[in-house]
């Protein structure tokens, strides 16, 4: 018997899955940067920006602000938070 994601889910989106799946059991910055990469390649704009900002809003303020100023520092125009 195959599950619902085998059947119906788009190639990208299984391919998608498993490289969430090896990043979270690595744990690295290589392997977390290398999924990165493999999401911009299978996953569209909409869909990358959809799993950005639910994973933001499944963080306490405080720690979903680190991590946008992370990524987008202040010092590079962006107004600190």
């Amino acid at each position: 018997m195959t599950s619902i994601m085998s059947r119906n889910a788009k190639p990208a989106h299984k391919s998608a899955a498993r490289v969430l799946g090896y990043a979270l059991t690595a744990g690295d910055f290589e392997t977390w940067n290398a999924a990165s990469a493999a999401w911009e390649a299978r996953l569209t704009a909409q869909e990358r920006a959809a799993l950005a900002y639910m994973t933001l809003k499944s963080l306490d303020y405080d720690d979903a602000i680190d991590v946008v100023d992370a990524v987008f520092p202040p010092a590079h125009g962006r107004a600190a938070a």
